[in-house]
């Protein structure tokens, strides 16, 4: 099942889903616009997906709220994260100006809020920082119908059996899948689930306290020693490990 978030922005995918008559549920998400469950390599894995325009991508560049507020929640929330950016862009070939076409008329126009001009570099930086720094994955439609294909073609991936997929081997049949020899440790797969905390800074918290004990008998001063948690944040991560 998938699960489309009920506002503005979000709800219109449900239609192009069922029509390809995939189950779907329109629901209030917390964080993305589509979410499902699938299988992983050690069982239930989540899902998370965030759609963007191309321009509201340009407004996260400016503002930052989709690295400080939405990008910890998809972090926390999910497992796996897809950021879904819509639009047809390209650089000016002769100054790199970062070009819109429009899907209606194929029409282009520099893409730019007020007097700020982008340059295509910038979005590209940009989205890289998410793929390298922040681990989520990144895909580029065309247009809504796209977009809800990679939806569902990304949910009826994760429907199958995760051994199932060996498409990656074909080539290569004598080398290891890294998947065999590389599993997360225990405090991980702990600090993982904390809020704020994500696949991304469990790294950290793992390299700081190495034991699961360690880890939950730790004060807010230690954690606070941990890069990328603050004060508040070691204060929310004390209390999750002692909140029943």
């Amino acid at each position: 099942m998938i699960l489309i978030d009920d506002r503005t922005g979000s709800i219109d995918l449900a239609g192009y889903i069922r029509h390809w008559k995939v189950p779907c549920e329109v629901t209030r998400l917390q964080f993305g616009d589509a979410a499902f469950a699938g299988n992983g390599p050690e069982g239930d894995t989540y899902v998370g997906i965030e759609i963007k325009a191309v321009h509201d991508a340009l407004s996260c560049i400016g503002d930052g709220r989709f690295a400080g507020v939405q990008l910890p929640g998809l972090l926390g929330s999910y497992d796996r994260v897809w950021l879904v950016v819509e639009g047809q862009w390209y650089p000016n070939f002769s100054d790199g100006i970062l070009r819109i076409e429009s899907v209606r008329s194929h029409r282009t126009k520099e893409l730019s809020f007020g007097a700020r001009r982008f340059m295509y570099r910038e979005l590209d930086h940009w989205l890289t920082t998410m793929e390298v720094r922040a681990g989520i994955r990144v895909r580029r439609t065309r247009d809504r119908r796209e977009t809800a294909r990679v939806i569902v073609d990304l949910f009826t991936w994760f429907s199958k059996p995760w051994a199932d997929h060996r498409s990656h081997l074909a080539l290569h049949e004598d080398l290891p899948d890294k998947a065999i020899f590389i599993k997360p440790s225990i405090i991980r797969k702990v600090a993982s689930q904390l809020p704020g905390i994500g696949w991304g800074k469990s790294q950290q918290v793992e390299a700081k306290f190495r034991t699961v004990e360690r880890m939950v008998s730790a004060t807010p001063a230690e954690w606070s020693t941990i890069p990328g948690i603050g004060d508040k944040l070691a204060w929310t991560c004390y209390q999750a490990l002692r909140s029943k």
